[in-house]
């Protein structure tokens, strides 16, 4: 027993499991906002990837109307498409005469896969139809956080076409559809 004064005092430890109280609640709130943080730059970082494929999509959708008699030719809807391939090379029209359409065309969905591949892990992309139905531009891309068993909206679009969903579990595409 320990006198303080004229009175005599217990020891009762209550301070002691007070702090250690404070302390678990403390680490558990942690905890918590630690995850919260980590949610929020995985959500912040598909964002960013789905900002870029939107981006590359408009690209691609200004060079079909800078070049409105290509799409009249077909020279943009591309068949046998695959992911993640890129062609090899482009046609050359450097020559005094210039380009075709149809080599323009080639030359602009080469440069855009090209980008697309440089500026986004996985970054690849395909186009399809006409100047009457409209075309529809995909953007694949990578995205390993974001990948799960219930495809979106948006990546329903995209389901039957150039990457196979049980080959590629971590690619996610962005369709976009525009008229030139």
């Amino acid at each position: 027993m320990i006198s303080a004064g004229n009175h005599a005092a217990r020891q009762s430890g209550t301070g002691m499991i007070e702090v250690l109280v404070a302390i678990v609640i403390t680490a558990f709130a942690m905890f918590a906002l630690i995850g919260t943080q980590t949610l929020a730059l995985r959500y912040q970082k598909t964002a960013h990837l789905r900002a870029m494929a939107s981006q590359f999509s408009a690209d691609l959708a200004d060079r079909v109307r800078a070049n409105i008699r290509g799409a009249d030719s077909g020279a943009y809807n591309l068949s046998q498409q695959a992911y993640p391939a890129v062609d090899e090379s482009a046609p050359s029209c450097s020559g005094s005469g210039g380009c075709t359409p149809q080599e323009l065309a080639a030359n602009d969905i080469q440069d855009w896969r090209t980008g697309l591949s440089d500026a986004m892990a996985g970054g690849w992309g395909e186009i399809a139809g006409s100047l009457v139905d409209g075309f529809t531009v995909k953007v694949y891309f990578l995205d390993p956080s974001a990948s799960s068993g219930e495809p979106d909206p948006v990546e329903k679009n995209c389901l039957p076409s150039a990457a196979d969903p049980v080959l590629h579990k971590d690619v996610m595409c962005l369709a976009t559809a525009f008229f030139p």
